[in-house]
């Protein structure tokens, strides 16, 4: 009798390690779906110099391959904390990620664009978490002639 209870908890141990092992996982290969899309968008901004319609429709192509969460009519971007003196971008994709423009000086600016970590736990339910980037410096350059 008493191993019969030993081997019940043993296999409870051996559930429980399974569940948060496969959980990890789960999250380790979301994290890296949202960093690869976040950094794509990125690089398609530098591509084209700017968030512009061929940047916009190379990230989506982008996120169409790679299959990234599409938007719902309940999705808004963060206006607040970190981005609460940011332009947010018009372009608005159909996809659920965020781009926002920073002009940092007269001579030069950034975007900072916001993809999500999507999470389906059948006990917690729908978890998302922000995954932020931002681009290399966009330079603005002008011929170098004044106009009377």
């Amino acid at each position: 009798m008493r191993e019969s209870i030993g081997s019940i908890s043993l296999y409870n141990f051996i559930i429980i390690y399974i569940i948060i092992v496969f959980g990890f996982l789960a999250g380790m290969v979301s994290y890296n779906k949202a960093f690869k899309i976040n950094s794509r968008i990125i690089g398609a901004i530098e591509k084209y110099e700017g968030w512009n319609n061929g940047a916009w429709k190379e990230a989506d192509n982008v996120l169409q391959v790679l299959g990234y969460k599409k938007r719902t009519s309940t999705f808004k971007c963060p206006t607040n904390g970190d981005f609460a003196n940011k332009k947010l971008d018009s372009l608005q994709s159909t996809y659920q990620y965020c781009v926002y423009y920073n002009n940092i000086e007269d001579s030069y600016y950034t975007y900072d664009v916001v993809t999500y970590i999507y999470l389906d736990l059948p006990i917690v339910g729908n978890l998302s978490f922000p995954i932020k980037g931002r681009s290399n410096r966009i330079y603005k350059f002008t011929d170098g002639q004044e106009h009377s």
